[in-house]
């Protein structure tokens, strides 16, 4: 077996650092708020939140964008790490300003800060979504939850009973739904000008390179306060995401933000799945523990699955979607791609990896997409600009004089595509983090006291997500096409 490198200590407080630097970075943004809360201009919309949850999802992904959202302060945060939850209150409030309160326990949060919370934003491990979501709205708390919402099917049903139950807001972290380049694509380009003609397919991808587990140095009474909330050991500890209690692998982690995609774009649920993967790269391998021992260790969900939904759209037909998590190769990154009759759109949460458009020559007309321009819907990519004749491109060796003849192409292929974009949205959008966006809609639906269909991933919207996801599993695990009905993707 090849062997895993050591982790380093200098890697450890690399990564720290780069976390808490992250934060502090963007609290920097919002201290004049803090200041205009301290001198007692606090707007009367102002939310007082509790983060539960201060690792890296929490503290680099959800705080480093709340910080940019006016009127919103943050009342307390919640970890069972020590260095983590100890790590975060100096980032969040490295003046004392603020006056946030820290916790190890979330009970005891909600106990002692009853009316000092309006909002609950968790983003602890996935297992724990579930109870700690029910334990908020219990409380009178409106709830934004991370993705995955629960590394189970019955976890997802009961965080959509909790809200039912409770009346109050509850949004998932998809955070997609309300990228303003996606709303765009989705309603305006899609549905309003069916830009794509009919669609027939979907394909999505996230591959990431192989990854060293996580082995950060821990002290034994920290470890002891670990060991006593759940976790056996350090590698689980550290790496939950990768075990079945805890959570729900890279198909979940990855895909699911994704999958969540296609049934937003498709405005339904699958009709069927098969799937093919399994557990290949990371399993039974060697790892150096940070005292020097050596050990032996599986992860134990899939490392890579490839897979396909199928869907019956009303206004399109049969829609089959491809997509895959690869976690040994980080080719091409993650990108969503939407294929239609007279043309495909390539999008990615990352502008700069998917942002084209392209129209079919042999089923459209010359022109016929141009009006699109003007109106700012699509934009013409520049044109590559030579100066001098020594500019261009040359090819390493000359080809065979046949090579250059008219009769050369394959006539099986079609003429390639007319390229374009996607338009750039205001700037004032597109600085905004990928987060940032979402949370916005969360906030202003509390502060408006909106309804579940005013949030842009209610709960109930989300559980069909994680019922299509979850199935990946158990299709591989079976090895069988997996046939969902209707009633699969709603809580009785």
């Amino acid at each position: 077996m090849s062997k895993t490198p050591k982790s380093t200590a200098k890697n450890d407080l690399t990564r720290r650092r780069f976390l808490r630097n992250s934060a502090i970075t963007a609290t920097a943004l919002s201290y004049s708020r803090i200041a205009a809360r301290a001198a007692g201009t606090v707007p009367s919309d102002q939310l007082n939140i509790a983060l539960v949850g201060c690792g890296q999802q929490g503290m680099a992904a959800l705080t480093a964008s709340m910080v940019r959202i006016p009127g919103v302060r943050f009342a307390a945060i919640c970890d069972v790490w020590d260095y983590k939850r100890n790590s975060a209150k100096r980032a969040i409030d490295p003046q004392g300003v603020v006056g946030t309160k820290a916790y190890g326990l979330m009970d005891e949060m909600l106990d002692e800060m009853k009316d000092g919370i309006d909002c609950v934003v968790i983003a602890s491990p996935d297992y724990l979504h579930a109870p700690q979501s029910r334990m908020a709205l219990e409380a009178g708390k409106d709830v934004y939850c991370e993705k995955m919402m629960a590394n189970t099917i019955e976890g997802a049903a009961d965080m959509v009973k909790a809200q039912r139950e409770t009346g109050k807001l509850f949004q998932i972290g998809h955070q997609r739904r309300s990228n303003p380049r996606y709303r765009f694509m989705r309603d305006k380009l899609l549905r309003e000008e069916n830009l794509l003609g009919q669609i027939t397919h979907l394909y999505g991808q996230w591959n990431r390179s192989v990854k060293n587990p996580l082995l950060p140095k821990i002290s034994a009474a920290e470890m002891e306060k670990i060991k006593a909330s759940g976790y056996p050991d350090l590698l689980t500890f550290a790496n939950w995401r990768w075990f079945k209690k805890f959570g729900g692998g890279p198909i979940s982690d990855l895909g699911a933000h994704q999958i969540d995609i296609f049934n937003w774009l498709l405005g339904t649920t699958p009709k069927s799945l098969t799937a093919c993967g399994g557990l290949d790269y990371y399993k039974n391998r060697d790892v150096t523990m940070p005292d020097g021992t050596s050990t032996k260790f599986s992860y134990e969900h899939l490392d890579n699955a490839i897979l396909v939904y199928e869907y019956d759209v009303p206004q399109h037909g049969l829609v089959r979607v491809v997509y895959q998590v690869l976690t040994t190769t980080g080719s091409q990154n993650y990108y969503e791609k939407i294929m239609g009759t007279k043309g495909t759109i390539v999008i990615s949460e990352q502008q700069a990896a998917g942002n084209q458009v392209y129209r079919e020559k042999d089923t459209t007309q010359d022109g016929e997409w141009d009006h699109y321009v003007p109106k700012g819907y699509l934009r013409k990519p520049p044109a590559t600009v030579y100066n001098k004749f020594w500019e261009r491109p040359k090819a390493w060796n000359r080809p065979d004089p046949w090579l250059a003849s008219e009769g050369v192409q394959d006539a099986r292929v079609s003429v390639a595509a007319d390229p374009f974009e996607l338009p750039a949205m205001p700037k004032h959008l597109d600085e905004k983090p990928p987060h940032q966006h979402h949370l916005e809609n969360f906030f202003d639906t509390v502060r408006a006291g909106g309804k579940q269909t005013d949030l842009n991933c209610p709960v109930a919207d989300a559980y069909k997500c994680a019922r299509a996801v979850l199935a990946i599993n158990e299709a591989v695990a079976e090895k069988k096409r997996i046939d969902f009905k209707p009633e699969d993707f709603e809580v009785a």
